[in-house]
């Protein structure tokens, strides 16, 4: 029996109204957490709190959205959007206090410009479809200093790809396609701490692209079909000068678990190197070091090292202050990761 539309209009007006977002103070920030987790939202909710600090909007079906709709929120450091489908984001509205955003897992294909967010720190778009970055991409957002680009579809990246970001303290391109990186790379990443580039399609790396001079404390290369011969000189010097900073991740549903394993990088080819570690596997290269190294003397590769693995936790994507010492962990919903159960958008 078909419904008269009048009839039908009633009925959806004694509908009960959609469920409101639960609020309640974040007692470690110490600020107002308005949460609309998985509502099958199709835009912001405009009647939010003014005194909103901190908005997860995570599993929703906010396919396009403006930062426009944030103007309101004054006092907002912290949005979540990951989970929503999300292929187009507009940048712009000038949001003075945010500070965190999470755009991961959702379908972006580029990188939004970052306009209107001078105060942003952290930035997660893990697991979208991005293919490469624009140069100096990141040089509207100066203070950023957690950068999360994991599980994209970027084969390469310019050079000035993150240039201006001097701030920066971790940096994930793990779980890519990048298949070579350019030697000036990591120029400006004076403060760089931790850089993740296992799980991709790398060879080797170019001479000199980590800094001189510059101090690490965590750097992931393995997982990388990386081709041992003369020209992986390079990586294997810098592995060996550095072991006590190379390490393997393992990952969990809810933290990182991390081992000093530099053994654990391994020689993909040529076949009679296969499975080899990199810091211990043996080729005659007549290479010519440069007038501050060693001198000019043959080099024979396979001077054994021998390292003792430890074990460490931290949560997926941190912020690691210089004086840690001891395991973090930390709930993942800071930095959402894992498949979750979507509401239905259609």
């Amino acid at each position: 029996m078909q419904v008269p539309a009048l009839t039908l209009v009633t009925l959806l007006a004694l509908l009960p109204p959609a469920q409101p977002c639960l609020s309640e103070m974040n007692k470690v920030k110490d600020l107002l957490e308005v949460n609309c987790t998985g509502q099958a939202l199709r835009a912001v909710p405009p009647d939010l709190p003014l005194d909103t600090g901190i908005l997860l909007l995570s599993d929703n079906c906010l396919e396009s959205l403006s930062t426009i709709a944030f103007l309101p929120l004054s006092q907002l450091e912290d949005i979540d959007l990951a989970n929503n489908g999300l292929v187009a984001l507009h940048t712009g509205a000038l949001l003075l206090s945010l500070k965190e955003l999470t755009l991961s897992h959702n379908a972006l294909v580029a990188l939004p410009i970052l306009e209107g967010l001078p105060a942003l720190t952290h930035l997660a778009v893990a697991h979208n479809n991005l293919e490469t970055l624009a140069p100096g991409a990141f040089r509207t957002v100066s203070q950023l200093q957690n950068l999360d680009l994991r599980g994209n579809k970027m084969q390469q990246l310019p050079r000035e790809a993150f240039a201006g970001l001097r701030a920066l303290r971790e940096l994930d391109l793990s779980d890519n396609l990048l298949k070579e990186l350019p030697k000036e790379l990591l120029q400006d990443l004076q403060k760089l701490e931790t850089l993740w580039l296992s799980g991709n399609q790398l060879q080797t790396l170019p001479a000199d692209f980590f800094p001189k001079g510059r101090l690490f404390m965590y750097v992931f290369l393995t997982e990388n079909p990386w081709h041992c011969n003369c020209d992986l000189y390079y990586l294997q010097t810098w592995i060996q000068k550095n072991a006590d900073i190379v390490y393997q991740p393992e990952r969990g549903l809810e933290e990182t678990k991390v081992e000093v394993a530099p053994e654990k990088v391994l020689c993909h080819s040529p076949v009679e190197h296969r499975q080899k570690p990199i810091i211990h596997f043996r080729l005659n290269c007549s290479i010519l070091e440069d007038a501050d190294e060693e001198g000019g003397d043959e080099y024979n590769y396979g001077e054994e090292t021998t390292e003792i693995a430890t074990m460490t936790t931290f949560p997926l994507h941190p912020f690691i202050p210089k004086d840690w010492e001891g395991p973090l962990r930390i709930k993942s919903n800071s930095w959402p990761c894992t498949d979750t159960t979507i509401p239905p958008c259609a």
